[in-house]
């Protein structure tokens, strides 16, 4: 995501797609259409009222929400756009485009615990979508290393720069910059070489192993990898996995044990 939050007031109402039912007031429907194309026209405090209006006849059409935050980013309003994206969020949790806003936006306003959820939240969503592009989930590791710098949590910035580093290592060094020092292999040492550090200041904790396993796997080392599995199969029922990284580790758990046995 290397759009940021200027001008992502178009972008959002651009993204709406209203799917209507029988049941929906049209009155309140047709007051969101005229705002959206009060914003169209850029008369965006002429659609702010045509939304405002909406959502007074019906509070359930939560695209109001969406619309009024892109209404008050495009002009400026930071503080009256978040709590707009909350409940937009909050009634559709699927949507995780605008949940990345979200999190963007918090950040910007320096709600720091606020972003992690959302930007953890995102990250564990992402990674139920393999067709996704997988620069989303280094932006969003990323900017989870960024607040862990400001909070002065060292777990977190070693942890989150270590799955930052793997993951673009396994983008394939045709994605890498031009750098006569930097390749596959090397980034995957450095991102070793992070969740060692994140394994030391939280030695409970899972994640830092399965990474650790996932890098030493993918540099073809198998037994400092087996290593890593167990210990992150040890760790695992006490600590935080997303579903998705939960689900790979039983199933690398499962075959590691299908190889032990039949040796």
């Amino acid at each position: 995501m290397t759009r940021r939050l200027a001008g992502v007031g178009v972008l959002l109402w651009g993204m709406l797609a209203v799917q209507l039912t029988a049941a929906e007031p049209m009155s309140a429907q047709g007051l969101w259409e005229q705002g959206q194309d009060a914003m169209r026209d850029g008369r965006t405090d002429v659609a702010v009222g045509f939304y405002e209006r909406s959502l007074a006849l019906d509070p359930y059409l939560v695209n109001n929400h969406l619309s009024l935050a892109a209404a008050y980013l495009d002009k400026g309003d930071d503080e009256r756009a978040l709590p707009h994206l909350a409940q937009y969020v909050a009634a559709k949790p699927n949507h995780f485009v605008v949940r990345a806003h979200y999190a963007e936006l918090l950040l910007r306003l320096r709600e720091y615990h606020g972003a992690v959820v959302q930007y953890e939240r995102f990250d564990a969503d992402l990674q139920e979508h393999e067709d996704l592009d997988k620069q989303e989930l280094i932006h969003c590791h990323s900017r989870l290393m960024e607040i862990a710098e400001k909070q002065d949590d060292g777990y977190a910035e070693h942890l989150h720069r270590g799955i930052g580093l793997y993951l673009l290592a396994r983008q394939g060094e045709q994605a890498l910059p031009d750098d006569e020092n930097l390749s596959t292999e090397s980034l995957l040492c450095k991102a070793a070489g992070e969740l060692t550090l994140a394994r030391r200041q939280r030695p409970d904790e899972a994640r830092p192993c399965w990474y650790l396993f996932a890098v030493w796997s993918q540099l073809s080392q198998r037994q400092p990898a087996a290593r890593w599995l167990r210990a992150a199969e040890e760790s695992a029922p006490f600590s935080y996995l997303t579903p998705v990284e939960r689900r790979n580790l039983q199933l690398a758990s499962r075959g590691l044990d299908l190889e032990s046995g039949r040796k």
